[in-house]
């Protein structure tokens, strides 16, 4: 990264995370961000940098509690299989522990029995 692209970045780090104006990139930012906020019409679609990032981080963690819970799963499934539970034995303790359907169930299944 060229010197001036990283002055550049800090710069626009820096308005971002305290709105201080450090410089002429970061003023024509702060024009461009005041136009919209001034604009009925724009204004709904602006989001300050803290809503976007709250946004990320909230999508972030739903993903990494829907992933834990395949991986609870998948592991639930195996170690059922190690205790000599038939499949439609695993699939019913599925449905009534993981609230799954009888399709989401099966799937799981075949899924962890595949890849055990």
């Amino acid at each position: 990264m060229t010197l001036v692209k990283a002055a550049l970045n800090q710069e626009m780090l820096t308005y971002f995370n305290d709105g201080t104006v450090t410089g002429e990139f970061s003023a024509a930012l702060d024009q461009a961000v005041r136009k919209v906020k001034n604009d009925a019409k724009k204004r709904k679609f602006y989001m300050t940098i803290e809503e976007y990032a709250a946004r990320q981080s909230a999508y972030a963690r739903k993903e990494g509690r829907a992933e834990g819970r395949v991986e609870e799963r998948m592991e639930t499934i195996k170690d059922l299989v190690k205790l000599n539970f038939t499949k439609e034995q695993i699939i019913d303790f599925l449905i009534q522990n993981f609230n799954l359907n009888q399709q989401e169930a099966s799937q799981a299944y075949n899924q962890a029995t595949a890849t055990a």
